[in-house]
């Protein structure tokens, strides 16, 4: 039964991926498609030991339909110029976080070793957890402020209210509260601290730019948002 489940979650990603393309071939979804594409391919278990395979190919078909979902309603056609400036983020933010999606996933789906039931409630609950926030904070910030490159619409506005009124980046938060989860999954410190810290590198490179672009379009409005909120996570002391 368990690895049909990782069967169906194979085609049925693809079906998924093959519809969004249909709806809007951009390069990122194209991109986000292969990246959670590859850990589901159903090769290489062991069905004695398939409890993180399992994890790795649920986690990754819930979260890369996710992220398609989201770049299909959000990318407009001008939004990917591939300039100096797309290349620069593509490397700099994209290439370390599929790096650590990859990597953790594909060490998790190797480590044989059986998941406790406190384990599996765990992930499962990071997981969850991440992912809903991820969502919530892309629906209030919408799809004309939420975008794969660091482009300005004429008619965004700072978003200041809500999850954005806690931290200045809570889909970020969510996103790395997701590779912490399969971080989780691989059992290793040393490889599960490697992941996150290389996602972490990614996020920090996009931040930088992302608010260097923030304070060029709102100016002192932004200044005074930077200062008061925390960039991960809530700020305890104001």
């Amino acid at each position: 039964m368990s690895f049909l489940v990782l069967y169906i979650n194979f085609f049925l990603f693809l079906a998924v991926f093959a519809i969004a393309l249909t709806r809007n071939s951009n390069f990122n979804t194209v991109l986000v498609g292969f990246i959670y594409l590859m850990p589901l391919i159903p090769l290489g278990f062991n069905p004695a030991h398939i409890d993180r395979f399992l994890l790795v190919s649920c986690f990754n078909f819930i979260f890369g339909t996710i992220e398609i979902v989201v770049f299909v309603l959000t990318v407009k056609p001008g939004d990917t110029p591939f300039d100096k400036s797309h290349f620069k983020q593509l490397f700099g933010h994209t290439l370390p976080i599929a790096i650590a999606l990859l990597g953790l996933s594909f060490f998790g789906r190797i480590n044989e070793l059986p998941v406790s039931k406190e384990e599996l409630w765990f992930t499962v609950g990071l997981f969850t957890f991440g992912a809903i926030m991820r969502i919530v904070a892309i629906y209030q910030i919408g799809a004309v402020a939420f975008k794969f490159d660091i482009v300005f619409r004429q008619e965004q506005k700072l978003k200041t209210d809500q999850l954005y009124g806690l931290m200045r980046h809570p889909s970020y938060t969510a996103m790395m509260i997701v590779i912490i989860s399969f971080a989780v999954i691989t059992h290793s410190l040393v490889f599960g601290a490697l992941g996150v810290a290389c996602a972490w590198i990614g996020f920090q490179y996009r931040i930088y730019y992302e608010e260097k672009g923030l304070a060029d379009q709102f100016g002192a409005e932004y200044e005074v948002f930077r200062s008061s909120k925390g960039m991960w996570l809530p700020r305890i002391i104001q």
